[in-house]
């Protein structure tokens, strides 16, 4: 079975489901007085030591991922193949939909505690009114660089025409191989290549780590407009 997944692809109609129940379920915690609280990741092997927060996948993500991203897409892997990972991001995104004001005073409180803090290794911007949150929460913690990558293309451009982002708020469009983002700022965006293949010359390459490349000052942490980071698919 775990075969016929791998070969379909992780946007399947199951898998979909599967998370739709997952985040059903939170809810009912929730609506039930449980006591629930954001969960915060505190790194992996890819991120290293930076704190991040995550959504779950396909629910918070826009309707393009579904023939560009959507059927690789690493963090529905893990989530399919770990029910605790699956049961963190739907109880991040419950939270999200029913307690809002909880959401981002422990998400805020997360960020003002660390001095580099990403979102969404799962997930992404599920709506303008987050975005506003997550320019305010730069805004209020300029001592904590903040990365984002995103689809939601629509949104940040939308935002960038009221006014720039914070210094400290990182956000870059993610593109695709058959996907080139709508990007009129000019933010620095990311795009992807097969193993086996090469990245295009004017691209950099991703450095491995979160941290270490926040550490030292380079990769998507201080991309600038016109740059593309490549990530080798994963």
């Amino acid at each position: 079975m775990a075969k016929k997944t791998e070969k379909k692809g992780y946007y399947t109609a199951e898998i979909i489901q599967k998370f739709k129940d997952a985040l059903s379920a939170a809810r009912a915690r929730i609506a039930a007085g449980e006591i629930v609280h954001v969960s915060i990741s505190h790194g992996n092997t890819k991120t290293g030591p930076v704190a991040s927060v995550s959504l779950l996948p396909f629910a918070t993500c826009p309707a393009i991922c579904r023939n560009t991203c959507g059927p690789l897409c690493y963090a529905a892997k893990l989530a399919n193949l770990r029910p605790s990972v699956l049961a963190a991001w739907a109880m991040n995104t419950a939270i999200l939909m029913d307690r809002p004001a909880q959401f981002w005073e422990e998400v805020n409180a997360a960020i003002s505690a660390v001095r580099y803090f990403r979102y969404h290794v799962a997930g992404d911007i599920p709506t303008p009114a987050y975005l506003a949150n997550m320019i305010r929460s730069a805004q209020n913690h300029p001592q904590t660089e903040i990365l984002a990558f995103t689809k939601r293309f629509d949104f940040v451009n939308a935002a960038l025409t009221v006014a720039p982002l914070p210094a400290n708020l990182h956000i870059l469009f993610s593109g695709w191989t058959n996907l080139k983002p709508e990007n009129p700022h000019n933010l620095p965006e990311t795009n992807v290549y097969s193993k086996g293949s090469a990245p295009e010359e004017s691209w950099k390459q991703c450095g491995g780590n979160c941290f270490s490349c926040a550490c030292r000052g380079v990769g998507c942490w201080t991309a600038c407009p016109g740059d593309t980071i490549a990530f080798e698919i994963h």
